[in-house]
């Protein structure tokens, strides 16, 4: 399964920078302009505090292994997209047989079905990924085991079992303490070289789901309270 879709906290108008797009002949990139005091998805206004977590720039990551798997299955965002040799490297040394059974093995109940989510980071790997850190890496971010999303606690405990990085927890914020931290341009809490944080992303502490499911999250980029961007 695909990672799901992240709103931002508001609206939006205008032009967009597309991802996927990026490369294709005449695409133009430009600012959309948040509606400030209209919400993305009308869940938002119900949550008065958020836990809130440092976004990274980086390559969404997916890892998928199941009872039925010999080797656990390595992708990018999409099944097809192309995962740069070094961080797939760099994946394949974490994320092995031995090393699934011994974080998630249940002895009563052998081994679930489980989807790894997180940022593949670094150089070459996305503009600025140097800033982050010297070599391809990894950093977690989420954990679905079956049909349940973990907790971030028990995610954090998960990246300690496997001895890799773990997205930091910023705190918990209101709607306007968010804006307010992005608009600080706050840095990076996970950079070996200064640098503003790309942004936040954020869920209800205890996690909720939305009506098909997916986690109720909202994500603010630093960039889109930059002026004349």
């Amino acid at each position: 399964m695909e990672y799901p879709k992240i709103h931002s906290l508001w609206k939006r108008q205008g032009w967009y920078f597309d991802e996927d797009k990026k490369n294709s002949p005449g695409y133009q990139a430009g600012r959309q302009s948040l509606i400030e005091g209209d919400y993305a998805i009308p869940e938002f206004a119900n949550i008065k505090y958020w836990q809130v977590q440092e976004k990274i720039d980086g390559m969404n990551i997916r890892i998928e292994d199941s009872p039925y798997s010999r080797m656990p299955s390595i992708y990018g965002r999409t099944d097809k997209a192309d995962v740069p040799l070094p961080l797939m490297t760099h994946l394949k040394s974490i994320f092995h047989p031995d090393s699934m059974l011994e974080v998630f093995l249940k002895k009563d109940a052998g081994l679930p079905c489980i989807t790894i989510f997180g940022e593949g980071y670094g150089p070459k790997i996305q503009a600025g990924g140097g800033n982050y850190r010297k070599d391809a890496g990894f950093i977690l971010f989420d954990v679905k085991v079956n049909n349940w999303w973990l907790e971030q606690s028990a995610v954090e405990e998960i990246a300690g079992k496997f001895g890799i990085p773990y997205a930091p927890i910023i705190g918990n914020m209101t709607h306007q303490e968010i804006i307010d931290y992005v608009k600080s341009q706050p840095k990076s809490l996970c950079s070996i070289t200064e640098q503003v944080m790309e942004g936040v992303i954020c869920r209800p502490n205890p996690l909720l789901l939305l009506r098909n499911g997916d986690p109720l999250m909202m994500k603010l980029k630093c960039k889109e309270y930059l002026p004349n961007i």
